[in-house]
């Protein structure tokens, strides 16, 4: 059985790719319905390696009933039992869990270029050489999904590694999921809000429009959830709206008779939300919407005097110095020259960073470190729980930066129209 939306979903690499996943598909044979992946994040791979590790996902997702993908760099995570590993270097980086234990061999998929034109896909032992396409032909197939198509407004919707982002048209959604080609939907209305809900039971795209001058939630995937219930009739047009913004669609979802979602509209942030009998669209009372680690919750705080960070952390300014605590380290306090705009809290390995702007310049801060990520006039988009900042390139790509290194970790769209 496959996934609510698949691997695949809204990509078509073609029939040479599916004789790739014939090729590797006898080196996986998952125990489990519902398995996690687990891929690297290292900056400089081919397309070649891309498209092979695809290649073993879609092969996974044959065999099991629910295939969630997760960031080789999030060491927090705690170990299920059922992840596999595939990494684009052989031998494989060790991975270990929060609790110690290292990802065993016999869920440990390693691929390699030979030199020859072929890519050797090793489990535990066992190998398969697959013959490869050009690198060009294997980009192709990569971006068949958004060719010719221009990103707009790209934006980190969630703390799970995934963008989003315009498309051309006012009812076009790009979607980018850690791993997996650029994928392009389009929606019943045009759109004003969006996210994407991957967990191991629940996998959406949701998304806010209008249809028959109504607001309303719409779902891809799985569509057992009380959200489709939110739809209110409005007195504005989504469509003007789509040639300004994309907002991110954050839910909030805190109790069964109660919820709702936040979304941004002309600069202000509403809230859409049922409680019994009713729904009601009315301005937010918090200055500060961030999303939780949990897909369905919010972090808001009314004031906006503090900022939100990865893994339970906070930053608020004490003149020129902030302070940063947290549960799970001292205080630290990070200076921040006047002239400079604090845009996030985040973290390098396991330390808190302040990441900033000066004109161009945006800088990672830490307590005794500055450091220079990228220097450019346009938006820089953050994300909420991996150190990657978003950078829009050319009309159809954005990159993802690491705040760490400036490094390309990945490249979100098309090389060329």
């Amino acid at each position: 059985m496959s996934t609510n939306l698949s691997v695949l979903t809204g990509v078509d690499p073609g029939p040479e790719f599916r004789e790739m996943v014939d090729a590797v598909a006898a080196l996986v044979s998952p125990r489990s319905a519902r398995i996690a992946v687990l891929l690297d994040d290292l900056p400089r791979s081919s397309a070649r390696l891309d498209l092979v590790r695809l290649a073993v996902m879609v092969a996974l997702e044959q065999k099991a009933e629910s295939l969630q993908l997760l960031s080789f760099t999030d060491r927090r995570r705690s170990r299920l039992g059922t992840e596999w590993l595939i990494s684009r270097t052989h031998p494989a980086h060790e991975f270990t869990f929060s609790d110690g234990e290292e990802q065993p061999p016999e869920r440990t998929v390693t691929l390699a270029e030979t030199g020859d034109g072929h890519v050797a896909v090793d489990v535990n032992g066992t190998r398969v050489e697959v013959q490869m396409p050009t690198e060009e032909e294997c980009l192709g197939m990569l971006e068949s999904g958004v060719r010719g198509t221009k990103l707009r407004f790209p934006a980190f919707p969630s703390s799970a590694p995934l963008m989003i982002a315009r498309g051309d048209g006012p009812d076009e959604l790009i979607l980018w999921r850690y791993g997996l080609p650029t994928a392009k939907f389009r929606l019943p209305g045009p759109i004003l809000a969006a996210t994407y809900v991957s967990d191991s039971h629940f996998e959406s795209l949701i998304t806010l429009i209008e249809v028959d001058r109504e607001l309303l939630v719409h779902i891809e995937g799985v569509r057992d959830t009380d959200l489709r219930k939110l739809r209110i009739p409005i007195d504005f047009s989504v469509a003007d709206e789509t040639e300004h913004d994309l907002s991110p669609l954050y839910l909030d979802m805190d109790e069964p008779w109660r919820f709702g979602v936040y979304f941004r509209r002309a600069g202000t942030w509403w809230n859409l939300r049922s409680s019994p009998g009713h729904v009601y669209l009315e301005p937010s009372s918090s200055m500060v919407h961030q999303p939780e680690s949990f897909p369905f919750h919010t972090k808001l705080d009314g004031g906006g005097y503090v900022l939100f960070g990865p893994g339970a952390s906070y930053a608020a300014p004490r003149g020129h110095t902030w302070r940063v605590w947290s549960y799970r380290f001292e205080d630290v306090f990070i200076p921040v020259p006047p002239d400079e705009e604090v845009l996030g809290l985040m973290e390098i390995g396991d330390r808190p960073a302040l990441l900033t702007r000066a004109g161009a310049v945006v800088r990672a801060r830490t307590t005794d470190d500055v450091r220079t990520v990228v220097e450019l006039a346009g938006p820089v988009v953050r994300h909420y729980g991996f150190p990657w900042i978003a950078v829009q390139r050319s009309p159809w790509q954005v990159e993802v930066l690491d705040i760490a290194t400036g490094a390309i970790l990945h490249r979100v769209g098309t090389t060329s129209k």
